[in-house]
C-alpha cells in the first residue's frame, strides 16, 4: 500500500495532510513464451483520505509499451486496470510502473509493474506411437525416437506387458538430439489367438515444462498359430451305426481358434480346444454309417494350416482300448478274482446291461458278450458299447501275461493282454473314480452311516472298506460242490464262517498303522466272491481332517494312492 502525505497551505489547513493509498502497491505477471492467452489483468484500487483529487496515468519509462493502465484519468477513488502484453518479448524478467500524477501533488504516486517472461513449453515428440507386430518367430527388437523442440527433458519409461521390455527406462532428451528408446518382444508363454495382445509403453516427462506430461506407445502383438500336428486319437476306432461320438485329439499347437476336420468333408467337426495339446472333437453320426475310415486333421487359420491326417477306423469289429482295477483304475497288474474293467470301442450292446445269476454264479455271457482270460470264461457284472467289467477268473495263470480275448455277438473277437499279479489291491471310491472319498461306512454309536467330509468318523470308530484284487485267499470251493469253482461265486447270506484273509491285510489311516485295529478281511455275504470286506478301527494318533489318506496293503501290494477317510478330531 501507497501513501504520500502532502501540507496543507498555512492558512488554509495548518494542521491538516492528505494521504492517498495504492491497494496493492505491487503488481507481478507471469508469461509462458508463446502461450495462447496473456496474463489476465489486474486491478489498482486508489482512494485519497479527503477529497476527490483528479489524476492521470502515465507508464515509466515511456518505451515500456507491452504495460498499459485505465483509465488514464479521473477522480479519486478510483480503480486503476493494469494488463500486459508480453508477445514479442524475450525470456527474462521486466519492470516498469504506473505513475498516478494527482493535481495539486507534486510527486506521483507508483505503482510497481514486475513481468517474468519464462520459456515456453517444450514438446516431446514420441516417434512412431503405434507399433503393431507378429511372431512366432519374435520380431525383431523395435525403436522408438524421443526429441525436444526446446529445453532438454527427463523421462522414464514403463513397459505395461509382462511380453514386452522397453531400454533404457530413464534419459534425458536434449535440444538438437534425439534418444532412441528399444522394446523388445517375445511370444514365449502367449497363446496363438486371432485378436492381438495390446501393450503400452509409458513414457512420463519431467524438468522442464512440457506440454504433455505422460505419453505412450501402443504395441500390438498378433500370436499367429504354427502348423498343429496330430500325435493321438482318443478311442482310436469308432464303431459303425453309432449316435455322434466324441474324440479326444492329442497333439501340438492346438489354440482357441484350433478346428477338427475329416479329410474330404466340407463342414469342421464340433470342436472344443481343451489346451494346447488336446481338443474335443464330435465325430456326427452321418459319418458313421458304413465301415470306413475317416482321416482327422487339426486345422489352424492361416498360416498355421492343417496337420497330417490320422486315420480313425469305422468298424463293426469290436477294439480294446484298455483293462482297468475296476476300484483303482490302475492299469499295471491283475490279479486272480479281481473285478476289471475292459474299455473299448464296439465291445457291446448298445443298450447297457447288468449280470444274471444262475445256480449261485455270475454267468459268463451277457446280452451277446463273452470274455476269456487265459482261455478261462470270466463272469460279466455289466456290458455296454464301450465298457464291459468282468471278474478275472481264479484259474488264470499268475503271475504271467495272460491273453484276453472279447466276443460281441457275430462280429470278430477283439483281443489284448493283461499282465496278472497274486495280488493288486484297489480300494472302491465314492464316486467310481478310483480317487477321492472311499466308499466306507461308520460304525458308531448311531449306526451305520456313510463315511464322508461332510460325516467323520471319530478315533477308535471302526470303519468298512471295500476292495478288489486281494487274491485268491480260498483255493477250495465255497459252494461246498466238489471241484467247482470260486470264479463268480455269490456268497450266501447264511454262510458260515465267513472266509477271511489270513494273514489280515497291514492297514495305513492318516500315517499310523491301523492294522492291529482290523476285526474283519473277508467276503461280503450277497456279494461277488472277490469284493472284500475290510473293517478297521481308526488308530490313536491318526491325522484328522476330512480327507486323511487310507491305503491297504495285501501281499505286499499296496492300494492306490489319494484315497480318503473323514475323521473327526
Amino acid at each position: 500500500m501507497g501513501k504520500i502525505f502532502l501540507a496543507c497551505g498555512v492558512l488554509a489547513c495548518a494542521l491538516q495532510a492528505q494521504t492517498i493509498t495504492t491497494t496493492p502497491s505491487i503488481l507481478t505477471f507471469t508469461y509462458q513464451s508463446g502461450a495462447a492467452s496473456l496474463p489476465a489483468a489486474q486491478t489498482v484500487s486508489v482512494k485519497a483520505s479527503t477529497g476527490a483529487p483528479n489524476y492521470t496515468t502515465a507508464v515509466a519509462p515511456a518505451n515500456a509499451y507491452w504495460l498499459t493502465a485505465s483509465p488514464n484519468s479521473g477522480a479519486l477513488p478510483a480503480t486503476i486496470s493494469v494488463r500486459v502484453n508480453p508477445t514479442s518479448l524475450a525470456v527474462g524478467q521486466y519492470a516498469a510502473a504506473v505513475n498516478l500524477t494527482l493535481t495539486g501533488i507534486a510527486a506521483p504516486v507508483v505503482v510497481a509493474v514486475n513481468l517474468t517472461v519464462t520459456q515456453a513449453a517444450s514438446t516431446l515428440a514420441i516417434t512412431p506411437t503405434i507399433l503393431n507386430l507378429s511372431g512366432p518367430p519374435d520380431p525383431a527388437p523395435q525403436t522408438v525416437t524421443l526429441t525436444t523442440d526446446g529445453a532438454p527433458i527427463s523421462f522414464t519409461a514403463t513397459s505395461g506387458a509382462s511380453w514386452m521390455t522397453v531400454s533404457p527406462t530413464v534419459g534425458v532428451v536434449l535440444p538438437g538430439d534425439s534418444v532412441t528408446l528399444t522394446l523388445t518382444v517375445t511370444t514365449a508363454g502367449l497363446a496363438a489367438q486371432t485378436a492381438p495382445y495390446t501393450g503400452k509403453v509409458t513414457i512420463v516427462a519431467s524438468g522442464a515444462a512440457v506440454t504433455t506430461k505422460s505419453q505412450s506407445v501402443t504395441v500390438n502383438l498378433t500370436v499367429i498359430s504354427l502348423t498343429p500336428t496330430i500325435t493321438n486319437i482318443w478311442p482310436a476306432t469308432l464303431p459303425v451305426g453309432a449316435g455322434a461320438q466324441t474324440i479326444t485329439i492329442f497333439g501340438t499347437n492346438f489354440y482357441s481358434a484350433t478346428v477338427a476336420m475329416v479329410q474330404g468333408v466340407a463342414a469342421p467337426l464340433a470342436t472344443t480346444v481343451i489346451s494346447p495339446t488336446a481338443l474335443l472333437a464330435v465325430v456326427p453320426s452321418g459319418l458313421l454309417t458304413a465301415s470306413g475310415v475317416l482321416n482327422v486333421m487339426a486345422v489352424n487359420p492361416p498360416p498355421g494350416g492343417a496337420s497330417a491326417g490320422m486315420a480313425v477306423p469305422v468298424t463293426s469289429a469290436p477294439s480294446i482300448a484298455g483293462i482297468f482295477s475296476a476300484a483303482s483304475y490302475a492299469s499295471a497288474t491283475v490279479s486272480p478274482g479281481e473285478l476289471v474293467t475292459i474299455f473299448g470301442t464296439n465291445i457291446g450292446p448298445p443298450i447297457p446291461a447288468s449280470l444274471t445269476i444262475s445256480n449261485g454264479y455270475v454267468s459268463s455271457s451277457l446280452n451277446g458278450v463273452s470274455v476269456t482270460i487265459d482261455g478261462v470264461a470270466a463272469p460279466i457284472l455289466y456290458v455296454s458299447a464301450n465298457q464291459v467289467t468282468v471278474q478275472v477268473p481264479y484259474e488264470v495263470t499268475t503271475p504271467a501275461v495272460d491273453n484276453v480275448v472279447l466276443t460281441n455277438g457275430a462280429n470278430p473277437p477283439a483281443n489284448a493282454t493283461v499282465t496278472t499279479a497274486l495280488t493288486a489291491p484297489g480300494i472302491f471310491t465314492a464316486d467310481g473314480s478310483g480317487s477321492g472319498e472311499a466308499a466306507a461306512l461308520n460304525n458308531g454309536a448311531s449306526g451305520i452311516t456313510l463315511n464322508s467330509s461332510k460325516n467323520l468318523a471319530t478315533i477308535g470308530e471302526i470303519v468298512t472298506l471295500y476292495l478288489t484284487g486281494e487274491g485268491n485267499y480260498n483255493p477250495p470251493g465255497l459252494s461246498g460242490v466238489p471241484g467247482a469253482t470260486n470264479t463268480g461265486y455269490i456268497i450266501p447270506s447264511n454262510i458260515n464262517p465267513l472266509p477271511q484273509l489270513s494273514p489280515l491285510p497291514t492297514v495305513t489311516i492318516g500315517g499310523v498303522d491301523a492294522s492291529a485295529g482290523v476285526s474283519y478281511a473277508g467276503v461280503v455275504p450277497g456279494s461277488i466272491l472277490g469284493v472284500l470286506q475290510v473293517n478297521v478301527a481308526i488308530p490313536t494318533g491318526a491325522a484328522t481332517g476330512t480327507a486323511v489318506p487310507v491305503t491297504v496293503t495285501i501281499g505286499g501290494n499296496t492300494t492306490q494312492a489319494n484315497v480318503t477317510l473323514g475323521i473327526h478330531p
